[in-house]
């Protein structure tokens, strides 16, 4: 009886563990299995997610079966489960925690984030197999390789550039449309209130690869940074046009492919012969920069200065470049392995420079590129080939400088912290190293500066301003001077300006009065001060001295002129 009782018990269990078997989708948008199955264990559930290649497309090689992501529904939210995952038929072997999101009714979802740590896959038997629990009120889950951003997501993003109040939106075009007729936008950012004359432009474009998603969260660190109204973004907008194509391949995107367009086609690789090339998407992109760059017979009235192009790697730490090789004897003919030295040189310009700006960049090792020689097909090997070595460019009449055009890789694994796994915010804080990285390279951004506003007054009180560089910051030294002796007098700072007449002489006020700093002048009419300011305090200040002294009818005023104090680091 008691076996008989145990059985029924044990029919029971499998019975409502079947009515409450999970259902795995891959319709979704970014999305991609090939098939799944579902195998009941004792305290949960067994998901075998086998992955497939872009489109379906079984001719494709396996680095063309590196995402995946689904869902996963039908949970019992009842019930804490085990759930044990198997991904087969990966196209790639580096161990990568996964991400999750989960829902309480299997329609809204909250953020993707990573899985445990006790979720790290294990690699067996050509499988990634790892377990994680389902907690109590989950009823759906969705699983993916990594962070997705998908179409939708960017679609978002941009609506809420549109107008930007800080009004360093120029404009948001539409380069083209993909092969299934979804938008390629172009976001173009600068000071609009400054003329274009004499600004650099910066070409930056990501998910040509479209699940190599760590570009884009790049992307919405760069332009959040640009758009913040931090005195360096500031400058870096008054002197630069930056063009931003955030995702390059939106059907890529939406059909949860890792390398290819609607077509199957890797468009990395039609850079090889871009103006050959048929697919929309490289048309889009080509056509604008051509736009933007003109021939030696008529160059472009701001060409590409620098070209970043954003990518995601495996088997690879942490985020890195590639540099390609220097070659002194470089032939398009007859010996076109990388590039010229002088464009090498810049390149490594550039890879220092983000490398002060990044910590998380400068935890990588720089790999080396040939150009894709003999073939070239990257953006890099058009731009160096059509414009960097045309002598018709840079030589007389145009005297034009050599694009620096470079691939980024971010990576799927750590961040910046050790043992810690990256998550999207750690490539957005990429991101603002980005834009301050090219502020060094173009040499846009005044790290200290003093600057005169304004003309001494006819009392003759001065102020004068100078930094000195230290190791770890600088020394701001202030010196008053001709001011008259036994007058009160204060440094005036703040942030704003102002422009008020003071009497006897209406020397004006330049200072708005928020911070006054009492002064005590020597028997000269002289004063000093010195501030020390540590690497990384930004400041953008102003600054001005005034002398007074009560008459009968109030006060008489000596201001000197005032001065701009910038620290940007």
């Amino acid at each position: 009886m008691l076996r008989f009782i145990k059985f029924c018990c044990s029919l029971a269990l499998l019975a409502s563990l079947a009515l409450a078997q999970p259902v795995v989708t891959w319709s979704g948008e970014s999305m991609r299995l090939q098939s799944a199955g579902v195998t009941a264990l004792p305290t949960g559930w067994r998901l075998t997610l086998t992955m497939g290649n872009d489109n379906g497309n079984s001719a494709l090689g396996s680095s063309f079966r590196r995402w995946w992501h689904c869902e996963v529904g039908g949970l019992d939210p009842a019930l804490t489960q085990s759930i044990e995952v198997r991904i087969a038929n990966a196209g790639y072997t580096d161990i990568i925690l996964p991400v999750w999101a989960t829902s309480t009714n299997g329609v809204t979802f909250g953020g993707y984030a990573r899985l445990p740590v006790s979720a790290v896959p294990v690699y067996q038997s050509s499988q990634h197999v790892f377990t994680f629990t389902k907690p109590v009120g989950v009823s759906a889950i969705r699983l993916a390789k990594y962070f997705p951003w998908t179409v939708s997501a960017k679609n978002a993003w941009l609506a809420g550039l549109a107008g930007h109040p800080s009004g360093h939106v120029r404009a948001i075009n539409i380069l083209g449309t993909s092969l299934q007729g979804r938008s390629i936008e172009l976001v173009e950012l600068t000071n609009t209130s400054i003329p274009d004359i004499g600004k650099t432009r910066v070409w930056i474009h990501s998910g040509i690869h479209p699940a190599e998603s760590t570009s884009y969260f790049a992307v919405e660190g760069l332009v959040s940074f640009l758009l913040s109204g931090d005195p360096r973004a500031e400058a870096l907008l008054a002197q630069t046009i930056l063009d931003i194509v955030p995702m390059a391949n939106p059907d890529g995107v939406h059909l949860g492919n890792y390398r290819t367009n609607a077509a199957s086609s890797n468009l990395e690789n039609e850079w090889a012969a871009p103006y050959n090339s048929v697919q929309p998407e490289i048309i889009a992109l080509r056509s604008r920069i051509e736009s933007f760059m003109g021939t030696s017979a008529a160059p472009g009235a701001n060409p590409v200065r620098a070209l970043l192009n954003l990518h995601s790697s495996h088997n690879v730490a942490y985020p890195f470049h590639f540099q390609h090789s220097s070659n002194p004897s470089f032939n398009l003919s007859t010996n076109n392995s990388g590039v010229v030295p002088a464009v090498n040189a810049m390149e490594g310009q550039w890879i220092g420079a983000l490398r002060a700006r990044s910590s998380f960049v400068n935890l990588g090792t720089t790999q080396t590129s040939n150009a894709g020689a003999p073939t070239r097909p990257f953006v890099e090997s058009m731009m160096h080939d059509r414009w960097s070595i045309n002598p018709l460019w840079t030589g007389a009449p145009n005297f034009l400088e050599q694009v620096m055009a470079i691939t980024l890789e971010g990576t799927y694994g750590y961040g910046p912290v050790s043992g810690v796994w990256n998550v999207p915010d750690d490539y957005r804080t990429m991101g603002a190293g980005i834009a301050l990285a090219l502020g060094d390279f173009l040499g846009v951004l005044p790290a200290l500066s003093v600057t005169t506003l304004g003309i001494p007054c006819a009392g003759g009180t001065q102020l004068t301003g100078a930094f000195t560089a230290l190791a770890n910051g600088a020394q701001l030294d202030l010196v008053a001077s001709g001011a008259p002796p036994g007058w009160p007098a204060w440094l005036v700072v703040s942030p704003y300006t102002t422009n008020l007449p003071l009497p006897p002489t209406n020397c004006p006020l330049l200072v708005s009065p928020d911070l006054l700093i009492p002064a005590a002048l020597n028997a000269a009419g002289g004063w000093s001060l010195s501030v020390f300011i540590p690497s990384g305090l930004n400041m953008d200040l102003y600054a001005q001295f005034v002398a007074a002294a009560p008459v009968a009818q109030g006060w008489n005023f000596e201001p000197s002129e005032a001065l701009r104090v910038v620290s940007l680091w």
